[in-house]
């Protein structure tokens, strides 16, 4: 992908997480769909990288909950006679789940380092912000699709997370 496409479409998943943009300013687009999905699988296996899991598993867990949340998200869409969003609210998840995903690296590594206590508190608190950021973003973009209010989005977007994090944990918790 050309350098002069890629930094506009890194400043939008940027100012989506800022709230400053919303899904519907993006493309319906299956080619940006299918390239947001490759970088959201791939930061999926940095980050399991970093927290020491192989690439297998990591690769699995990333594609589980992508998956998991990108099926949910079409019968949703489609129960609320709204598919024709669905590429466009599908990218800015995947999108913002990659943008901060990348921005939890750091603190990941912080936490599978062996750093002194302060730093792996700062670390975890670091990821605990990034956790409800990523929920008030999801709501962000769950209330544009859906035209819901914001706290209609967040309270789904917990429950998802919820059900995710309970659903790879028994499905991944001996590897």
């Amino acid at each position: 992908m050309p350098r002069e496409l890629v930094h506009p479409l890194i400043q939008f998943f940027v100012d989506l997480c800022l709230l400053r943009r919303a899904p519907q300013d993006l493309p319906a687009s299956r080619v940006l769909f299918g390239l947001v999905l490759a970088v959201d699988l791939s930061i999926a296996l940095l980050l399991g990288a970093v927290v020491g899991l192989t690439p297998l598993v990591a690769f699995a867990e990333g594609s589980l909950d992508a998956g998991g949340s990108l099926g949910l998200l079409y019968l949703a869409l489609r129960l609320f006679d709204r598919r024709h969003r669905f590429f466009q609210t599908a990218t800015a998840l995947l999108g913002a789940g990659a943008t901060l995903g990348f921005l939890a690296l750091f603190p990941l590594t912080l936490l599978a380092g062996d750093s002194q206590a302060d730093s792996r508190d700062l670390a975890a608190l670091l990821l605990l912000l990034l956790i409800a950021w990523s929920v008030l973003v999801t709501a962000h973009i769950l209330r544009h699709g859906f035209d819901l209010r914001l706290t209609q989005g967040a309270m789904i977007a917990v429950a998802y997370q919820w059900f995710s994090y309970l659903l790879i944990d028994l499905l991944f918790s001996g590897s």
